[in-house]
Parts: structure tokens; C-alpha cells; sequence
């Protein structure tokens, strides 16, 4: 696929982190958009931030992009409890196999503690976590 800019590209990436979700059957995944409350009262949402390049060399470029978990609950400990589990699925993944979106590769990752980030304007517990993703990308 052809992409018209980064942007097209690093969502992908995104959805890469999301797929890791999916896999261990955490529903209501969302790598591209937030979902209104009448359409999912609870979802889990993943915002892309823009790629960091940290080295060139011949042919190959690495940095990072950072990717914001956010898990949304009527009740507190609720998004704290999944909010954790999300973190630890993601940081215990089977990458070596599913890293590869051209033309970036995932070469390595990190997370924070999820904490507590707010209450949204419906009410609902916002509770998040950074995932910094090294990434290769082929020039």
C-alpha cells in the first residue's frame, strides 16, 4: 500500500500495539478514534504520536513513536485493574513475530505504570499508559 505521507503509515503502527490487545480478547479496542459514549461506554483508546527520528544510517532510519493507552471504566479501580492488564499484555507480547508493518519494524518497546489520568466529561475514569515504541524504517 501506497501512503500519502507518515501519517497513513504510523497509524498502522498503532494498530499493531492494538492488535496485541485483541489478541488476549480485550474488547472494544479503538487505534483510530475515540468513540462516542452512546456507541462504547468502556473503551480502551490508543492516540499515536508523531515518529522521532534518533539515527540515520545507509538505507535505514530509527527513532521512536509513542503511543497513549487509555482505558475508560465507570469505575475507578476497574480502569486501574485493566489499565494494568492492557500494560502487561503489551509489555509481555509475542513481538518477534508480529513487529513488521512496511516499512517499519518494531525493534524494541517500553511502557510506563498506568496512573490515573482524569475524569471525562461523562463521568467516566480515565486511567493511562505510554507505550514508546523503537522503530527502523527502510529510506
Amino acid at each position: 500500500m501506497l501512503a500519502v505521507g507518515s501519517g497513513v503509515i504510523l497509524v498502522l503502527l498503532a494498530e499493531l500495539v492494538a492488535s496485541a490487545l485483541v489478541a488476549a480478547q480485550f474488547p472494544n479496542v479503538f487505534p483510530k478514534s475515540l468513540p462516542s459514549v452512546v456507541d462504547c461506554a468502556e473503551p480502551i483508546v490508543l492516540v499515536q504520536g508523531a515518529f522521532t527520528r534518533v539515527s540515520r544510517i545507509e538505507g535505514e532510519e530509527r527513532g521512536t513513536v509513542p503511543v497513549t493507552v487509555m482505558v475508560v471504566r465507570e469505575a475507578s479501580a476497574d480502569a486501574e485493574t485493566v489499565a494494568n492488564a492492557c500494560e502487561q499484555q503489551i509489555r509481555h507480547y509475542g513481538w518477534e513475530r508480529n513487529a513488521q508493518v512496511w516499512p517499519w519494524r518494531i525493534c524494541g518497546l517500553d511502557t510506563t505504570a498506568p496512573e490515573f489520568e482524569e475524569r471525562d466529561s461523562s463521568g467516566r475514569f480515565v486511567w493511562q499508559f505510554e507505550v514508546t515504541l523503537t522503530v527502523a524504517r527502510s529510506v
